[in-house]
């Protein structure tokens, strides 16, 4: 029995150390999320913690002594790491480390990256919760350097030779085998994910006390990556079989434009005091009739690009649980073998090497070389500093256009770092523009006027690409992707990828503006579709079922279209749930002011 325990205890006693410090560093990982988030102390984050790290422990001891030493400094260094990263999201994102920021992290591209340190990595860091994780490691630092002296005082100590080995091996067994007893069905939960063939299994054991620390949610977030690349080959066989039985080529030139973090409340066309959208404004009041018109309640399925992408250019619903998106076709595959040429013009998902498959959702089926092919026959091979640019690489690709046309445009639009959206000499807001903003310092002020500047800068692009089509027979539609927040109802910028949903979040952030606009020859050839545009415009629409609206437009007869999906259709479904990141429902939310 005695030699039992002390083969338990020896995992801690040989690596004393690097036990305290993680389980330190793990404890105020925990009360930090907690102070951050206002919820109330995880206690069993106090006894999980002390079953991982004995786990570590045990990871150490399988290797020789020699390299023992190496293998902490980097479990720990890892550790520190994640910590560090997980404290930064949740104080700056208001959102822990998991699947949704490792899925940024991959999307972005060194553009994006260049300026997200410029904007967040800063001396003001030091000042945030995360300096005390530093602190931590630098005690971590001075204990390891100095650890024969403080082993020296502990042996030689009265109140360690009063108690002796065996107390000290009794009581670590004791703490170990009790932490092992309440957490072991939360790891063993951790492992089954782990070992799930697919998402929908992996949604069985997720739970607080599974993902309670940052290696957890990054293994978790690593694992869903995973899964989702595993399901490329279903998609791309998705699409091979997707089936189009006829089509009446209803709209000849169909152009889809998504946008970038497009904050309604900006636009003035929805009744906003400052000049930002003239030329869209402008085209609301055409001849005494409307070419372009407003929906008025209209939000977007996610905050995050990639996510977006993902519910809009497929068939599959966020509301329909029982099926797998990947089981659906995308409407730009469907539009080709309808016969349609699909261009698609992008400032942030260009293809380039090592982009096969190279994010979790977004670029995954759009940049994959196989699922490209089957949506697309044109498309622009490099991105831009600003969105007037992808006009030339349209007017180059525009001799390629046929009969039937759909052309999808993605722009940078509104994307932070804001002022670096529009060029200098587009300009036309400033600080004094905002001298009622008592609330606002002048600092503030000035990134409210370089979002104003670059939501002006799009509206000039959005006339840019109307004025291509004015004397065709067409009809654009403009969506951002989501919207954003830049000191409206939040004193905050940004967005809170998986962050905690509140009224506030849901309008900034996911409220997005959306209108279609028709030339006159359009509107002459369709007068029906321009009048159920007109009549439903007020409908309650969210932006995942887009698709069934533009295979109505273009007359695509296909068994995936829905009639109860489709914003223009009599029997469109307005008591539809709309499902933010597919598990709040945003009616219900935002009623509750």
């Amino acid at each position: 029995m005695n030699k039992l325990i002390v083969l338990l205890s020896k995992p801690v006693r040989r690596n004393i150390i690097f036990f305290v410090f993680i389980y330190i560093l793990g404890i105020a990982n925990a009360l930090i999320e907690t102070f951050l988030f206002g919820f109330k102390i995880p206690y069993f984050v106090f006894l999980s913690q002390i079953f991982d790290v004995y786990l570590l422990c045990l990871f150490v001891c399988i290797f020789p002594l020699k390299y023992r030493n190496f293998i902490v400094v980097f479990v720990s260094l890892i550790s520190y790491i994640l910590c560090v990263i997980n404290i930064f999201c949740v104080y700056r994102f208001n959102a822990k480390l998991g699947p949704q920021i490792y899925n940024l992290v991959l999307e972005t591209n060194p553009r994006e990256a260049g300026e997200f340190f410029d904007n967040y990595i800063n001396s003001n860091v030091l000042f945030s919760p995360v300096i005390v994780l530093f602190l931590i490691l630098l005690m971590n630092i001075v204990v390891y350097l100095c650890k024969n002296r403080i082993q020296h005082i502990v042996n030689t100590s009265s109140f360690a030779k009063s108690l002796g080995n065996n107390v000290w091996d009794v009581c670590i067994c004791v703490i170990v085998l009790f932490c092992s007893v309440v957490c072991v069905s939360s790891r063993a939960k951790m492992v089954r994910i782990m070992c799930s063939p697919d998402i929908l299994t992996v949604d069985k054991y997720v739970d607080n006390k599974t993902l309670n620390t940052p290696v957890h949610n990054m293994l978790f977030a690593i694992k869903m990556h995973q899964l989702s690349e595993d399901g490329l080959n279903v998609l791309v066989d998705t699409q091979e079989k997707a089936r189009v039985d006829s089509c009446r080529y209803t709209s000849n030139n169909i152009v889809f434009i998504i946008g970038e973090s497009y904050i309604r409340n900006h636009s003035q066309l929805y009744g906003y005091d400052k000049e930002t959208t003239p030329y869209q404004f402008a085209k609301t009041k055409t001849s005494g009739f409307s070419n372009l018109v407003c929906f008025d309640n209209v939000v977007s399925p996610s905050n995050l690009t990639s996510i977006v992408f993902k519910n809009v250019l497929s068939l599959h619903s966020v509301d329909d649980s029982l099926t797998n998106w990947e089981s659906f076709p995308l409407f730009p595959v469907l539009f080709r073998k309808a016969g349609f040429q699909v261009t698609f013009i992008t400032n942030q998902y260009v293809q380039s090497l090592g982009t096969d498959v190279f994010n979790f959702s977004g670029g995954l089926f759009l940049n994959d070389t196989r699922l490209s092919k089957l949506q697309f026959d044109h498309r622009n091979v490099k991105a831009h500093r600003y969105d007037e640019d992808l006009l030339v690489d349209y007017d180059s690709l525009a001799h390629f256009s046929k009969n039937n046309n759909l052309i999808i445009f993605h722009l940078a639009g509104q994307h932070f770092e804001f002022y670096k959206r529009f060029p200098n000499h587009m300009k036309f807001f400033s600080v004094q523009d905002y001298a009622r903003r008592t609330d606002l310092n002048d600092s503030e002020k000035q990134i409210v006027a370089d979002y104003d500047n670059a939501t002006r800068y799009n509206d000039y692009v959005l006339n840019e690409i109307i004025q291509r089509f004015e004397e065709k027979n067409a009809i654009v539609i403009y969506m951002p992707d989501h919207g954003e927040e830049c000191y409206d109802e939040i004193h905050r910028t940004g967005r809170m990828p998986g962050g905690t949903f509140s009224s506030a979040m849901a309008r900034q952030e996911y409220r997005i503006p959306f209108w279609i606009w028709c030339s006159k020859k359009y509107i002459s050839a369709h007068p029906q579709i321009y009048n159920s545009i007109i009549k439903y415009k007020n409908r309650p629409f969210m932006t995942d079922d887009i698709s069934h609206m533009l295979l109505f437009l273009a007359g695509i007869e296909t068994p995936y279209y829905n009639d109860k999906r489709n914003v223009l259709s009599d029997k469109f479904d307005v008591y539809r749930t709309r499902l933010l990141e597919g598990k709040v429902d945003y009616d219900r939310l935002v009623s509750i002011d």
